[in-house]
């Protein structure tokens, strides 16, 4: 079975049944996208063949195309190695075949598996099963007709929304727009899309294909001026980014012309995206962050991850505050202390505000909400921290002060816990050098706003336990952060990296050059915010203790800046 990658069984009743075979997550590769050609071809030759199911092996329809052609693209330049799969397969083999296909959708229909289940004549789905169109975040476009038939089947503004985001949708929210047809058990599903065939080559259900309705699209000065709409939303939000003005493009070249039109200059589109520089490093980011779970000498040991169900949060403030809302938000309970009721009510009516805005912003329910501020405990002292499972330290950045802490808690603390601090900037080594147990300490560096912000640089000295690692890169998964493991040594990463970009800002300013000016280019050159700015939203405590670390670690550098 590991070397078939689609298969194709015909029941008694006439449906034959085609399964993608590609674990994980059925991903489309080029053996697999041949094999479903090969098996379509089958299926409407034979006589005893009336329907046909396409569903995918191991509860999940389809993740997609295999992404690893991009990077295969991207290393030779050879744009034709990516198959002409809209038309030859998509178009002409599922949506002009002339026996009726459903698909059978579980677990995860996202881009390239999406477009095959919209070329098909229906769609019966699971519950919460994952429905999206994701590859404007790789810096190309959908490219098996997704920019045509998506909006034909739920209409023009919800369809650019879906794709504009990249951001997926559920089962539910499908049928509710008519993407979705029912939706049925995961155990009833292969028998009710078998059904759903068969009800429409008897003609009991109507046979539809996606690219032929108009029904959902209006006028097409209607779908002009919601492209419109569109097109200045996406010169706000993501000014340097070409492949969402292209999605809208094609779009409307769709509308204007008809699907067909539509589907090709869609290929030609998506085409010309891959080779740019853009999705050369989208495509990179994608691997780069599923590589950081790989960690040499920790993940590799055969350790397996403990659960931290009770986190310390010590420091109320900016930092502490958010990641306080980062685990709550994520069902971990949190107790955070402060030095007087003052200050920490004051950081309890931060995390508060933090999840009302999550709220309004329609990334947490109400009941969420309320369960998250249920996790949340505030104390003035240590007496509870007997049985957390890990503290993390978010106070200034001063050192006897953070010694002082960690010889505390180590004290208060169980044996197991680990022992994190926030720093941006200042070595391990020195933090822990007053404790007993340096193995257990760790950096847990959040970026602010610590509950938006999804980067988490987990900081590690020699003495850190693989384990304690471990533990760490797990936990920033269950918040939903990439968690990035580095060395200890000053800035870590992302600071060091950030220094002599903050260093060439504040020299030009003492040079006389507008700062209003230097943030004004740095956005326009594509950074979402300039560095001045920055450091009035970050709170100018944390920056300058940064910037007296600058010129301890360039002393006497040289940078080249240019100003147009």
């Amino acid at each position: 079975m590991s070397q078939t990658r689609v298969t194709m069984e015909v029941g008694n009743d006439a449906v034959a049944v085609i399964t993608i075979f590609n674990p994980p997550v059925n991903a489309m590769a080029i053996p697999v996208i041949e094999g479903l050609m090969e098996k379509f071809e089958e299926a409407s030759r034979r006589n005893d063949v009336k329907a046909v199911v396409l569903i995918g092996n191991g509860g999940k329809f389809s993740g997609g195309f295999d992404i690893n052609v991009f990077q295969k693209v991207h290393g030779t330049g050879d744009v034709s190695m990516m198959p002409d799969v809209s038309v030859d397969l998509v178009l002409n083999a599922i949506e002009e075949c002339k026996k009726p296909v459903v698909a059978a959708v579980e677990g995860l229909a996202l881009g390239g598996g999406l477009e095959l289940a919209i070329a098909c004549h229906g769609r019966i789905a699971a519950p919460k099963a994952q429905l999206g169109l994701p590859e404007l975040s790789l810096g190309v476009i959908p490219g098996l007709g997704g920019t045509q038939r998506l909006p034909r089947l739920i209409g023009l503004p919800k369809a650019i929304e879906i794709i504009q985001s990249s951001k997926p949708i559920m089962s539910e929210e499908g049928k509710k727009l008519g993407l979705i047809d029912a939706i049925v058990p995961s155990e009833e599903l292969l028998e009710a899309s078998r059904r759903w065939a068969l009800d429409i080559a008897e003609k009991r259900k109507p046979w539809t294909r996606s690219l032929c309705r108009t029904d959902k699209i209006g006028s097409i000065l209607e779908a002009k001026e919601v492209i419109e709409i569109a097109r200045k939303k996406a010169r706000r939000t993501v000014p340097n980014l070409p492949q969402h003005q292209a999605c809208l493009d094609v779009i409307e070249e769709g509308i204007v012309h008809g699907g067909y039109h539509g589907i090709l200059k869609e290929v030609k589109v998506a085409k010309e995206l891959v080779i740019q520089d853009t999705a050369k490093g989208l495509v990179h980011a994608f691997f780069a962050q599923r590589t950081t779970s790989k960690v040499p000498n920790v993940t590799d040991l055969g350790l397996k991850p403990r659960q931290i169900k009770k986190v310390a949060i010590i420091g109320g403030g900016l930092m502490g505050s958010g990641i306080a809302t980062a685990l709550t938000v994520s069902n971990i309970f949190v107790l955070l202390k402060e030095v007087n009721s003052e200050y920490l009510q004051k950081g309890i009516k931060t995390i508060q505000a933090n999840v009302r805005a999550l709220v309004t912003r329609g990334k947490l329910t109400k009941d969420k909400a309320e369960k998250a501020l249920s996790m949340l405990k505030g104390v003035l002292d240590y007496s509870e921290f007997k049985d957390v499972d890990m503290v993390i330290e978010a106070v200034i950045e001063n050192v006897p002060l953070k010694q002082r802490i960690f010889s505390e808690i180590e004290e208060a603390c169980p044996p197991h816990c680990i022992l994190a601090t926030n720093t941006s900037t200042i070595d391990l080594n020195l933090v822990a050098e007053k404790t007993k147990s340096p193995d257990r300490v760790v950096g847990a560096h959040f970026f602010s706003p610590a509950h938006v912000m999804p980067l988490l640089e987990i900081v590690r000295t020699q003495k850190t336990s693989p384990q304690v690692i471990l533990d760490l890169v797990a936990m920033g998964k269950v918040i939903k952060k990439v968690p990035v493991v580095v060395g200890n040594c000053t800035g870590f990463a992302v600071n060091r990296t950030f220094f002599p970009y903050s260093q060439g800002a504040h020299l030009l300013v003492n040079l006389g050059v507008d700062l209003f000016r230097i943030d004004r280019v740095i956005t326009n050159f594509g950074i979402p915010i300039g560095p001045f700015q920055l450091q009035d939203v970050s709170g100018y405590g944390g920056v300058h203790g940064s910037l007296e670390r600058i010129f301890e670690v360039v002393p006497g550098s040289s940078i080249h800046i240019s100003i147009d």
